[in-house]
């Protein structure tokens, strides 16, 4: 007498069942990574770039990713907020500025170790002068609201002159000229912000560290100036 065949069994092969629970532990396996991970925002946009550009012409849409200079970050250490917090403060300082239409005069990059802001004459002083000019408190005011957005932020405050002598009472040279200029930015954030004295310091170099050859107008225009640099990245302590 001839065997009935066996039934088929309906469904999934037993081994499935197996291999979904293994494929779901790797799927949340990788998930916790991603979780804990950094994801440097400059990176992701060039990997979301390049993913844009493969599936041209496959997918109807993939969302535009813009990558601007702003996704710069400092080279050196600190933690990835910090690094985060200087790209920020840049980009507000920027717009602060082209309000005021000073971008000729101000300039703002991003460091190794936080933001420097350069001023040049005469936005912030006269010629010969070290009180800062009345136009320009509005907008040192709106600096240091940016600046002092990590209260543990350390600010040092340069001044520079051109080559041009100076000999008065109240500056012999111009050293004098430069560090009292440094001094007044300091007083000002100090006593009408309520910064901590305890973050700033102030130095006067002189005509001594030039940006541009002292031959013409233009170039000590630009040589007499003042630079604020903050840091907002942490210092390794030396051992």
């Amino acid at each position: 007498m001839a065997r009935k065949p066996e039934e088929q069994k309906k469904g999934a092969p037993e081994y499935m069942l197996t291999y979904g629970d293994m494929m779901t532990l790797l799927l949340c396996f990788f998930v916790m990574l991603l979780a804990m991970s950094t994801i440097d925002p400059a990176k992701f946009m060039v990997a979301a770039s390049s993913f844009q550009n493969a599936f041209s012409g496959v997918l109807e849409s993939f969302p535009t990713v813009m990558i601007t200079e702003d996704v710069l970050t400092p080279r050196l250490g600190g933690n990835e907020q910090n690094k985060r917090m200087a790209v920020e403060a840049k980009r507000k300082i920027e717009q602060a500025i082209k309000r005021e239409k000073m971008q000729d005069a101000i300039k703002v990059k991003v460091t190794d170790s936080g933001i420097a802001i350069q001023i040049a004459d005469p936005v912030g002083f006269d010629i010969g002068d070290a009180a800062i000019k009345p136009e320009f408190f509005d907008l040192l005011y709106q600096l240091v609201e940016i600046i002092n957005i990590d209260p543990k932020a350390e600010i040092r405050i340069e001044g520079h002159t051109d080559n041009t002598p100076i000999s008065t009472t109240r500056f012999p040279s111009n050293w004098e000229l430069s560090a009292s200029r440094a001094l007044n930015v300091l007083k000002f954030m100090v006593e009408r912000t309520g910064i901590d004295p305890a973050r700033m310091s102030a130095v006067g170099y002189g005509e001594f560290r030039p940006i541009a050859p002292n031959t013409s107008p233009e170039n000590r225009r630009k040589n007499r100036r003042i630079e604020i640099y903050v840091e907002y990245l942490e210092k390794k302590e030396k051992s």
